[in-house]
């Protein structure tokens, strides 16, 4: 039976795709050496006694990998302590070093960069743009589109904005990211946009909430990234009613033969189906005879 196609996976999805460009386009930005060679799955480092997982995790080309974190308000002792949970585990898992780069917003104030606790020194590196205006930035670039004059070069600044000082908010900030994009979008790719429109995504979701956040997910839902996420939802959501539809037509074949006497072993075999589904079957058909309604069973088994 087919899972739901949640929002966690579509935004999952936005996030990966900010991933590979942030690695490849943006970290530059920052004076972090090497090239990304790939960007690497943080869901095989979950760990329930630190509640999540890494944000970003890449293996660069030459073997090491950069462990990248989102934290918009501080870098506390206890951030350290699970960015240093994360990494043990990483190193664990792919035998390889590890170095942590946290990204902080500009309203970052507070930063711990250092954790030192018996004969343990733990190190990450921080990564702001606080002496840059992003007020400044966005009217500079803003200016630039008009005249007609905005290169790709000019879209990593745009795109880091989030990271800088300035009066505006963090929200306004990637409004106005997106409209500039908008404006461009005749001169920069498709793909190029998706990835763009991921970035600014990704830093909505990991230093913006409640209305904020809903605005800007309801701003970048009709964008180039907003039709492929939504495209891959219902790709997604066809299939699941593809597999619901045989769900149900197994269940009604299975409920005929348990109305004619059949045992669940017998079903099964006469069916050429795997005993264990059938038996779940059975055993929820139990708790909706004698009518045997094959839509209620199909719930209960997903409930």
């Amino acid at each position: 039976m087919a899972n739901e196609y949640s929002g966690l996976q579509l935004e999952d999805k936005a996030l990966k795709s900010a991933g590979m460009y942030f690695g490849q386009e943006l970290l530059p930005y920052f004076h972090v050496k090497g090239k990304i060679r790939r960007m690497l799955p943080t869901e095989q480092i979950r760990l329930e006694a630190v509640r999540g997982t890494e944000d970003m995790l890449f293996e660069m080309e030459d073997g090491s990998l950069v462990h990248l974190e989102f934290e918009s308000v501080e870098i506390s002792k206890d951030d350290l302590r699970r960015f240093r949970v994360y990494d043990a585990h990483t190193e664990m898992t792919y035998k390889k070093p590890v170095t942590t780069y946290v990204l902080c917003s500009g309203n970052t104030r507070k930063i711990h960069s250092e954790l030192k606790e018996g004969i343990n020194h733990y190190r990450i590196i921080p990564l702001q743009m606080k002496k840059q205006d992003a007020d400044k930035v966005i009217a500079e670039l803003k200016q630039k589109a008009e005249e007609g004059s905005l290169s790709k070069e000019n879209m990593g600044p745009l795109l880091l904005t989030p990271l800088m000082s300035g009066k505006s908010s963090i929200r306004d900030r990637i409004l106005g990211a997106k409209k500039i994009i908008d404006k461009e979008s005749q001169q920069i790719s498709k793909a190029d946009r998706q990835q763009m429109e991921a970035v600014l995504y990704a830093f909505a979701c990991k230093f913006l909430e409640g209305a904020d956040l809903n605005r800007v997910k309801e701003a970048l839902g009709m964008t180039a990234l907003g039709e492929m996420i939504w495209s891959d939802g219902e790709k997604a959501g066809i299939e699941k009613g593809i597999e619901k539809g045989k769900g149900i037509q197994l269940i009604a074949l299975v409920c005929r033969k348990l109305i004619k006497g059949k045992n669940p072993a017998q079903i099964a075999e006469e069916l050429d189906e795997e005993p264990s589904t059938v038996e779940r079957i059975c055993e929820a058909a139990g708790k909706c005879g004698p009518e045997y309604d094959s839509e209620e069973i199909y719930q209960l088994l997903n409930a």
